[in-house]
């Protein structure tokens, strides 16, 4: 048997109701881990993965949109129906615990979050999020498992006293994979698992295995059975010494998150959570099964954030949604719709920028497929975590996707921002070209250091018609495509705001 296929069918036998016993991976080898790791951050980061491909465009719904209205006959909804949110957006009614905290400033929309050449393959595409690769590339390590072994490049020597990661269930392990070891603990319940661990430990786990392929798959069972037995106590500890201050709801994500809340409040440092909530892929009956979801995660999120609150501990925790892909514009024969291409992000907590990153996808200008073109490569919102949140040197982030990708400002408290150099006070703003334009111009200007930079486009009547959040960018040229294929004919103001400053230029659409 092979060892994913192990992991598999370990997980499925061990399921009982919600009750899923804890599994640790990364032994390479049998050493005591009780060094302290060097990240200065006390931060800790929440993944949740929408499993199956969220439909962006019917949980961030574009209302007035007369294109999504005749894509979807059966599926849309209107302005009376949507719970509105900004001008020209609102959440699906089964959001609505998301909506006051949209409103307070503690929910951030990043849209059309993908990557160039979309694979609609679940599988393919997932492993491109966890790994972080190219889309024609195909790595055998996750970003986090990368990002790991930067801190502990000797793991297990010299690994910290608390698990570096925790993941919920058999959600795709390459993400926590390095080309070593696996950085990743699985667990559920902290008791049942230190139960299993005291009762059910069988001795004599030093004897050698034979030197045959069974023997191999006897060093990977003990290599699992080694590292629960290292990490239990500490789990235990703080599933007891944890407290719960609301009643979370009676589902599968709203108990992962219970379990989180409990092991941060119980003092367990691990940095990095990854949760999941399955059952988004849907082909039929999409007016039955998505809302069902979006209640889910949305009641069981609001839950967390305010349970996190009571206990003051919201300003170290920051929670991040993905899915491998979002879905395709027009709804099928089935009620449903089919695998597309990028979709938004949701980050939540008092430590996130409460503001939507980026437009609404396009509905008239899509990629050869007739999909939704991409407007912030999945990758920048990695980068921005690595930096931004745990206050890594880009050098960092740089390493671990073996190329640059410019964060995105979702981050309330930037720890990077603090730590560097004071950012230019001017920078230069050159002509756009071609100007006039139809259906594109070019805007460029130049930092002369690392800087923040936001566009924003006005009428001639000055009321804002576009605005992009480009994060932070390094010192240079760099290029912004203003589309105009959804603008009428006119004059527009551009205005570009960097490094503290803020210049502007007119242009002229000419349909």
């Amino acid at each position: 048997m092979k060892r994913r296929d192990f992991i598999k069918s370990s997980l499925a036998l061990s399921i009982m109701g919600t009750q899923i016993p804890l599994m640790a991976l990364g032994k390479t080898q049998q050493t005591i881990r009780r060094k302290t790791g060097t990240w200065d951050s006390d931060r800790i980061l929440v993944l949740i993965k929408l499993d199956g491909g969220n439909d962006g465009l019917n949980s961030v719904i574009p209302v007035y949109d007369s294109l999504y209205h005749q894509a979807r006959p059966t599926l849309a909804f209107d302005e009376n129906e949507a719970l509105m949110v900004t001008d020209d957006s609102g959440f699906h009614p089964q959001m609505a615990s998301l909506v006051p905290i949209f409103q307070n400033g503690e929910m951030g929309i990043i849209h059309g979050v993908g990557y160039p050449q979309s694979n609609l393959s679940h599988f393919r595409s997932s492993d491109i999020w966890v790994t972080g690769s190219p889309e024609n590339e195909i790595w055998l390590s996750g970003w986090l498992g990368r990002l790991f072994n930067n801190e502990y490049p000797n793991f297990p020597v010299g690994a910290p006293e608390h698990p570096i990661a925790i993941q919920f269930g058999s959600a795709n392990l390459l993400e926590f994979q390095s080309e070593q070891s696996n950085f990743a603990t699985m667990l559920f319940d902290p008791e049942i698992m230190y139960y299993i661990v005291n009762d059910n430990y069988v001795p004599g786990s030093n004897d050698p295995p034979p030197e045959t392929y069974g023997g191999d798959e006897l060093s990977f069972v003990r290599e699992l059975d080694l590292t629960t037995l290292e990490y239990s106590e500490e789990i235990y500890a703080a599933g007891q010494n944890g407290n719960l201050t609301i009643e979370y709801p009676n589902n599968n994500l709203g108990d992962q998150l219970a379990v989180t809340a409990k092991l941060i409040s119980g003092g367990l440092t691990t940095p990095v959570y990854r949760l999941h909530i399955r059952g988004f892929d849907n082909h039929a009956g999409q007016g039955n099964a998505h809302p069902q979801r979006l209640n889910q995660m949305s009641t069981a999120i609001s839950a967390f954030l305010q349970d996190l609150k009571n206990q003051g501990l919201d300003d170290r925790v920051l929670t991040v949604t993905t899915s491998e892909f979002g879905r395709r514009v027009d709804e099928n024969g089935s009620s449903g719709t089919d695998h597309g291409t990028s979709g938004p992000i949701f980050t939540f907590g008092s430590t996130t920028i409460g503001d939507v990153f980026g437009s609404q996808p396009s509905l008239s200008n899509l990629d050869n497929n007739g999909n939704l073109l991409t407007e912030h490569d999945f990758r920048q919102v990695y980068s921005t975590l690595i930096e931004d949140w745990f206050g890594l040197d880009p050098s960092v982030s740089q390493s671990v996707f073996q190329d640059t990708f410019d964060p995105i400002p979702f981050v309330a408290d930037p720890l990077s921002v603090n730590d560097s150099p004071a950012v230019p006070e001017a920078f230069s703003l050159f002509p756009a070209f071609p100007n006039p334009f139809n259906p594109a111009t070019i805007i460029r200007f130049e930092l002369p250091s690392a800087a923040k930079a936001t566009v924003r486009v006005f009428d001639i009547k000055g009321r804002e018609v576009r605005m992009h959040h480009l994060g932070k960018l390094n010192s240079g040229l760099h290029d912004f495509r203003l589309d105009g294929r959804d603008l009428s004919s006119g004059v527009y103001h551009v205005q570009v705001e960097a490094a503290g400053s803020v210049q502007s230029q007119r242009v002229t659409l000419l349909k």
